[in-house]
């Protein structure tokens, strides 16, 4: 016989891990927000503003905790996700988005969308379930959308990408 959480233990969790996709989905509607005006092609323009208002409405539709939940992030995949967004973001400072960011941009994105996918599969309350599947969902077509972009822009090198895979453990 297997050991059951109480029912508010469960629910704190659950808090827990949709704080977390809240604090993902603003770090990656600043981040395409901030990308979105300093790329020069109009398409990857347009694609970065839709990816952006696509996690502010994610952020404001994921149910709210009361009480302060934890200021980290538990799940580890979407916690590498929000790490990435949040450095790439302050590199933006001091520069474009260069080739090798734009190329790892495209791994990230699968890797949210596995991740999201296996956490809307866990979540218990509907008031959480909903809003996840949609992410997932709208963020999955604005990826098959994006992806041909993507792949047309030169790459950095294929060192680069073996150091971004070992030190993101991004999952192909």
């Amino acid at each position: 016989m297997g050991y059951a959480e109480p029912a508010s233990q469960n629910n704190n969790t659950e808090l827990r891990m949709l704080h977390g996709v809240h604090m993902l989905c603003m770090s990656a509607q600043q981040f395409f927000q901030q990308a979105a005006y300093q790329v020069d092609d109009s398409n990857l323009r347009y694609k970065f503003l839709e990816l952006s208002k696509l996690h502010a409405n994610a952020a404001r539709k994921l149910p709210v905790a009361t009480s302060a939940p934890s200021p980290h992030i538990q799940d580890s995949e979407l916690a590498a996700v929000q790490f990435w967004y949040l450095h790439q973001q302050a590199s933006l400072n001091n520069k474009r988005p260069q080739p090798l960011m734009l190329t790892e941009l495209a791994d990230l994105l699968q890797q949210q969308l596995y991740a999201l996918k296996h956490l809307t599969k866990h979540v218990g309350s509907n008031s959480g379930r909903v809003p996840l599947a949609h992410l997932s969902a709208a963020l999955q077509m604005a990826y098959d959308q994006l992806l041909p972009l993507l792949k047309v822009l030169p790459t950095g090198g294929q060192k680069l990408q073996q150091k971004f895979y070992q030190h993101y453990k991004i999952r192909n």
